[in-house]
């Protein structure tokens, strides 16, 4: 299976595994991807792990890079991992539906990030 249909098989679990939860995600799951309002997320299963990768906006700039204020522009991108469906449901649901501060989402092992 390749990067790409992984995505979509990745995106229909989770999508199935939030309904069990009581968490319609339909509406904002575009065959491979999830959208809300300017924040997405792609998320596929590699090596045992799933795999993601988000950009959006922010309204407030993380504390790792408070030193990096006057190159702050409002967005955010990150790519990393995650354990398991459960987690990829969680960070799924903080980042999207919750729209939380980059400082709030929950634990992930992160690759790339930057403002």
């Amino acid at each position: 299976m390749n990067d790409l249909e992984s995505q979509e098989a990745t995106a229909q679990e989770l999508v199935a595994f939030a309904k069990q939860r009581g968490v319609d995600l339909s509406a904002t799951c575009y065959d491979f991807a999830f959208f809300n309002k300017d924040r997405f997320i792609l998320l596929w299963r590699k090596e045992g792990n799933v795999h993601y990768n988000m950009q959006g906006s922010i309204k407030a700039l993380p504390a790792r890079y408070k030193a990096s204020a006057s190159a702050f522009r409002g967005m955010w991108h990150e790519a990393g991992t995650l354990a398991n469906l459960e987690q990829a449901f969680e960070l799924l649901r903080a980042w999207l539906l919750d729209e939380k501060a980059v400082d709030d989402l929950p634990g992930r092992s992160i690759w790339r990030q930057g403002i």
